[in-house]
């Protein structure tokens, strides 16, 4: 082998490991790219891991309200029923009253004077 193509192989064998240290490079830089966008989206996880949590307890509380509230609703509906019951009564005894005046002021009691 003379020096010429002595040289042209080294300059080959040079030109590839350069294009290998490149290439090397490049994959070096994209797999901390490639971290780094791991350790972002283990945190937006993260974060949504938390909202979720709370999202639950809140849903958990309002739940909780609902029932309350309705249970409240219903003891209302319930004093509502007995107060009219109880209005009804008194309009009666009212009426009753209303009654007995009325014909004792319009005729004694039913006799003729």
């Amino acid at each position: 082998m003379d020096q010429d193509k002595i040289d042209k192989a080294i300059e080959i064998i040079l030109q590839n490991q350069a294009q290998f240290y490149a290439d090397l490079q490049l994959a070096q830089e994209e797999q901390k790219e490639m971290r780094e966008a791991q350790k972002s989206s283990e945190k937006r996880i993260a974060n949504l891991e938390k909202v979720s949590v709370n999202l639950v307890e809140a849903v958990k509380q309002t739940n909780e309200t609902i029932k309350e509230v309705s249970k409240g609703i219903d003891e209302l509906r319930i004093a509502q029923k007995e107060t009219d019951e109880k209005l009804r009564e008194t309009d009666e005894r009212l009426n009753a009253v209303i009654y007995m005046a009325e014909r004792f002021f319009s005729g004694r009691n039913g006799k003729s004077e």
